[in-house]
């Protein structure tokens, strides 16, 4: 399952650049991590904002190296995200392809650019090695089968509760197994940077009380289509349950 926060807000400062300029560069870092494998990635668009370059440009530039060669089919992906309602498109480079590009991306901002990104992409490579090794503890292995079990119990509740809803007349019932899933780790963790599959990329601790949580939004599907209560009132009741389930929240990867 996938779940995408647009905000990361991490770098190091860069010697001699104005303070204003250093807030509106560190808005503008948003790296992607792929659970499933532990890749990083970045979108052409934020590439451009931290270069300050047109975004057009920027995908322009990308498009020609991937013409000539220098990028290969396996280094991007090609997306669309919505801008005020419209679809745009950009592309999606992977760490090699993102330091094929770098140096031909330019801007008035290359240099702190490429410093910042760079350096964002060692840190979060840093954390992954780390997050890696401790997939082969004994406490990781636990927790994740544990987890597996939680998630298949919250997977039936909500494919029941999805029938549910659509008997009380409920056009979108399908949409909760994403939105129950979403809230269930909103509650627990800070979505920084973005990322997919989190799950692959929780500790021990985190998929513990990931487990709990889970367990905790299942049982309240389950009571509340046992006394017949209306769907949306369950959900209301799941979405203040989780809102103040964990006290401190924590990012992903434990940092």
């Amino acid at each position: 399952m996938a779940i995408t926060n647009p905000v990361i807000e991490s770098a190091a400062a860069l010697t001699g650049t104005p303070a204003n300029s250093t807030k509106k560069l560190k808005k503008s870092i948003s790296l992607i991590i792929h659970g499933e494998n532990n890749q990083l990635s970045i979108e052409s668009r934020y590439i451009a904002e931290v270069f300050d370059r047109r975004h057009d440009n920027v995908l322009q530039t990308i498009r020609t190296l991937i013409n000539e060669g220098i990028i290969s089919a396996l280094e991007f992906k090609e997306r669309v995200y919505t801008s005020r309602g419209k679809p745009l498109p950009c592309f999606e480079l992977n760490e090699s392809g993102f330091l094929k590009a770098m140096p031909f991306i330019g801007g008035s901002k290359s240099k702190e650019g490429q410093k910042l990104l760079v350096d964002e992409f060692f840190r979060l490579r840093k954390q992954l090695d780390r997050q890696s090794k401790e997939r082969e503890t004994l406490a990781y292995q636990v927790a994740r089968l544990s987890g597996k079990d939680s998630r298949g119990i919250l997977t039936d509740a909500i494919q029941l509760f999805v029938g549910y809803a659509k008997a009380q007349g409920s056009n979108n019932a399908e949409r909760y197994f994403s939105i129950i899933t979403t809230a269930a780790y909103k509650s627990m963790l800070i979505i920084e940077p973005l990322a997919t599959d989190i799950r692959e990329l929780l500790t021990p601790i985190q998929l513990s009380i990931l487990s709990t949580i889970e367990l905790t939004a299942a049982q309240i599907l389950t009571e509340g289509m046992e006394a017949k209560l209306p769907y949306k009132e369950i959900y209301h009741t799941i979405k203040t349950a989780l809102n103040g389930f964990v006290v401190e929240k924590s990012k992903i990867l434990g940092d």
